[in-house]
């Protein structure tokens, strides 16, 4: 059965390394496929790849189904008029509302057959009060899945195509957009979690701690705070605020013992029905509710689909030995949705029952060391998931199992019980409700103190590039072994084994070299420049006021994915907030030697120096220089970027900021034939301020490249920029469409084709180039 199961979900997973998909005809194989396994069952040979084929097959007609509903390219950035059902609960700040929303009618069109079904919708100017479960009549402007791709960087689009939502959007303002239905019964789970998360509101509304309390009982994290997520990251504890498998197990047991017992003490139940199978409904019920409390989260879906194959057992009395319940939970969880192997949640969740069995196998606690299975379980399950979190780009905190030997027990035998409890109570009983969940944020609070102290002490491994597969399965095989009983001939070779994972390091970049790397931030800029021993910063990307931050969720990942750990300068161009806004979030987590700018006095945090023209220096045999600005005080705003020539054997790059027509000139004029270079940044984003004839004839450069937003406000880069350009024969390279683009200039004189990080890491859900 494990063969067979792990055919099926390896087929699966194939599928979803494909850049491409294959043809959709291809599935009518399935049926041929399954009778071939059938009448094969008892030949490995031919069953396994039969399976395989399934699995990959299978998944391919799920791909093809969601795909048929993509967005197309005429619909976006048109306004359009939708009816339909708001899916999930709106996540309300102080600047949005945003919600899914499943599509029911599309004035423009006659049919639905090619138009996304879910879509995820912004509503940022005086958003009324939204429920779940209401219908809305709503003027719309979408646009296809599009997430910033950039290396050590989260994949959103990859969540959207998961969360099976093909297009994103935002709420038009128009006198007809109405309310034309009061929550529906076909969302009964989702108005129930908005009427606790209401409840909770109402009792400790506003308090620090509700977005813990809200994710623990409803699955809701969108309150948690940045430094509370920093706080339970850094000591691995972040998953503790996922209803998981183990909080489901934890509250389905509890129901499934005490309706046993309540079973047994009625007077004529057990002539009815036997005890062991009244605890089995009650368990299942109790599942099925606390899944649907967490909004049936894929972790909680995994953990259902586990608890039912066990109370069928129960139910039926079959023996079930744990390796047959794993394997039945696994493949349903893969047929019942095969995008599920493309989450972390689902190897992590898997991999920790996996590891459990393997580490406590043959082990039984005796009365004088029960407290050791325990300390044993948070060992292996932290020694046995090392891998997958390396492989999904995960820190690994180095206090992290011994945390969780404290933290695991705490949470899911006393925070979760009392939090559902007092809930429950606040509708039964409200004093005690309040009571108990008053005590439950007091222990919240002293926990969250805690692991704030432990965060300030704790290191952690981080992983530098991606991890290869040789190395992967290198170290699952060290995990194996460390794992086994003791006396099992081989494990100490699981130490030479895990040694290649402490000395690998990013490819080097060697003396007279230069790699430098234009992050996709969006509409905004920041580009890494690495020398053989020192890092140059250009801009930080841009922070915007809902939090979202790309020098926390871009730029700092980046330099982690690289192995960075000092910044020797970092340059502000200017100091608007598409250039400045990831500063402080570098400087949290990085030293940084220098810091200059074209307009310090916009900085808010640093000790920035002014850049002035002449300025010039040298690392590892490449040349720095400012070009612009001078010394007066003339230059403003976007004229005051500061203008960074690099230099070695195989020419000159030219960071060029926002600069627009007047530094242009002023730079041609000064320069001339010195501005020639292989490698532009093209000025303001391709505005069309910027990039005038004279300035892009001048640096006549092999390559141009554009940090700029998906289909940004601004519509930048410009038309006529493009044909500026083109007219130098000039090749662009816009973020965009590109991800972030990384090219070297190497010491031998040679300089190589820019990269694209999307087209490198690209799969068949994302959307094709522009």
């Amino acid at each position: 059965m494990i063969l067979q199961t792990a055919a099926f979900v390896i087929g699966a997973l194939l599928l979803q390394f494909q850049a491409e998909l294959l043809d959709n005809s291809l599935s009518l194989l399935l049926l041929p496929l399954a009778v071939i396994i059938w009448l094969f069952r008892k030949h490995p040979f031919i069953q396994l790849p039969a399976l395989f084929l399934v699995g990959f097959l299978w998944a391919s007609l799920h791909a093809h189904q969601l795909l048929s509903t993509e967005l197309s390219p005429d619909l976006e950035g048109v306004d359009l008029q939708l009816t339909g059902v708001i899916s999930s609960l709106p996540e309300v700040t102080p600047d949005r509302t945003r919600f899914e929303f499943n599509v029911k009618k599309v004035s423009q069109l006659e049919e639905l057959n090619h138009f996304p079904r879910r879509l995820l919708l912004s509503w940022y100017s005086d958003a009324p009060r939204l429920a779940v479960g209401e219908t809305w009549q709503l003027w719309v402007r979408l646009k296809r899945p599009h997430g910033l791709s950039n290396p050590g960087g989260f994949d959103y689009e990859q969540k959207l195509f998961q969360s099976g939502i093909r297009a994103t959007g935002y709420i038009r303002v128009n006198d007809d957009n109405s309310r034309l239905k009061p929550t529906g019964n076909s969302q009964i789970f989702n108005r129930l979690r908005e009427q606790v998360g209401e409840r909770i509101a109402e009792e400790i509304g506003g308090q620090p701690f509700e977005g813990i309390v809200r994710a623990l009982i409803i699955g809701d994290r969108s309150l948690i705070t940045p430094a509370q997520w920093e706080h339970f990251r850094s000591t691995g504890t972040n998953h503790l605020m996922a209803i998981s498998g183990l909080h489901i197990g934890i509250v389905s047991g509890l129901f499934f013992f005490v309706g046993s017992w309540v079973w047994r003490r009625t007077r004529f139940g057990c002539y009815l029905l036997p005890a062991s199978h009244a605890g089995a409904f009650a368990a299942l019920l109790a599942g099925f509710c606390y899944a649907g409390l967490a909004g049936f989260a894929i972790p909680c879906v995994r953990a259902l689909v586990m608890l039912v194959v066990v109370m069928i057992g129960v139910l039926f009395r079959r023996t079930l030995n744990p390796v047959q319940i794993l394997c039945c939970a696994l493949f349903l969880v893969v047929l019942i949705d095969p995008f599920a192997v493309i989450s972390s949640g689902f190897w992590l969740s898997f991999g920790a029952v996996i590891v459990i069995m393997l580490g406590m196998q043959n082990r039984v606690a005796t009365s004088q060391n029960r407290l050791l299975p325990l300390i044993r379980v948070q060992w292996v399950v932290s020694l046995g998931l090392a891998p997958v979190l390396l492989l999904f780009g995960f820190d690994l905190p180095l206090i992290s199992p011994v945390v969780n030997i404290i933290m695991v027990p705490l949470f899911s035998l006393l925070l979760v019980p009392l939090l559902l409890l007092s809930v429950m109570l606040l509708f039964i009983w409200p004093p005690l409700g309040s009571l108990l969940l008053s005590v439950a944020v007091w222990v919240i609070t002293q926990v969250e103190g805690f692991l704030a102290w432990l965060a300030m002490l704790c290191t952690s491994f981080a992983p530098i590039g991606e991890p290869p597969l040789w190395l992967i399965l290198g170290i699952i095989l060290a995990m194996l072994l460390l794992l086994m009983p003791a006396g099992i001939p081989g494990r100490v070779l699981a130490l030479p084994l895990l040694l290649p994972l402490f000395l690998i390091e990013m490819p080097a970049v060697a003396p007279g070299m230069v790699r430098l790397t234009m992050l996709d931030v969006g509409q905004g800029l920041s580009v890494v420049v690495q020398t053989a021993h020192h890092v140059l910063l250009y801009d930080a990307g841009p922070s915007y006021p809902s939090g979202f931050d790309t020098g926390k969720l871009v730029v700092v990942p980046y330099l982690q994915f690289s192995g960075i750990k000092h910044i020797d300068r970092v340059i502000i161009s200017n100091g608007d907030s598409d250039h400045r806004g990831g500063l402080a979030a570098v400087l949290q987590h990085f030293p940084v030697g220098e810091l200059q700018s074209g307009e310090p006095h916009r900085l808010s945090v640093g000790t920035p120096i002014r850049c002035v023209r002449g300025f010039s220096w040298e690392w590892d045999g490449v040349q720095f220089e400012i070009l612009h600005p001078d010394e007066s005080n003339r230059w403003r705003g976007n004229n005051a970027s500061c203008v960074v020539a690099i230099r070695n054997r195989s020419g000159q790059i030219l960071l060029t900021g926002d600069i627009e027509a007047e530094a242009e000139a002023a730079l041609v004029a000064r320069y001339q034939e010195r501005l020639g270079s292989l490698v532009v940044t093209v000025p303001h984003h391709g505005s069309a301020t910027s990039s005038g004839s004279a300035f892009v004839n001048r640096t006549h450069p092999q390559y141009g490249l554009i940090s700029a937003g998906y289909r940004n406000r601004y519509k930048f880069p410009r038309e006529v920029v493009l044909r500026n350009w083109a007219d130098a024969s000039t090749s662009l390279f816009n973020t965009a469409e590109t991800g972030a683009i990384s090219i070297i200039l190497a010491s031998d004189g040679t300089l190589q084709s820019p990269a694209s990080h999307r087209l490198m890491t690209r799969r068949y859900w994302m959307s094709p180039p522009l």
